[in-house]
């Protein structure tokens, strides 16, 4: 079986934290390709995202956030439900929303291009 989420540790106003990603459902990762195909050969993630309209942006950055979880004392948490931001710490945290977004990207996409590891600290792999 095939691992669909993963922990890696980021830091957020300078303090590591844990996050789990997990995979974006076929649907949503059909979509994200339909979007990645626009991408000119050699482009990197920036220059897409610079490219993106903002609907397409919003829509993005809004599912793969809603894929994400927070290690807080009580437990995992999601960052984001139905578009509504359940961890408010991150409202306002351009940098690490984006982050969060290009590394569910890269987790979602892992395998599909034959390789494409993202460069951030692993955590502990779940199942």
């Amino acid at each position: 079986m095939c691992e669909i989420t993963k922990t890696l540790t980021i830091p957020v106003d300078g303090k590591k934290t844990d996050f789990r990603l997990t995979k974006l459902d076929a649907f949503s990762g059909a979509s994200l390709l339909r979007m990645l195909s626009h991408l000119p050969a050699g482009d990197d993630f920036l220059s897409f995202f610079s490219t993106l309209p903002d609907e397409d942006m919003r829509w993005l950055m809004t599912v793969c956030l809603e894929h994400c979880e927070v290690l807080l004392p009580a437990g995992w948490n999601p960052v984001m439900t139905r578009g509504e931001w359940s961890w408010i710490e991150l409202e306002h945290d351009v940098a690490t929303c984006l982050k969060l977004t290009i590394e569910e990207v890269l987790w979602t996409l892992e395998g599909f291009f034959g390789g494409g590891a993202s460069g951030s600290q692993p955590g502990t792999p779940d199942s």
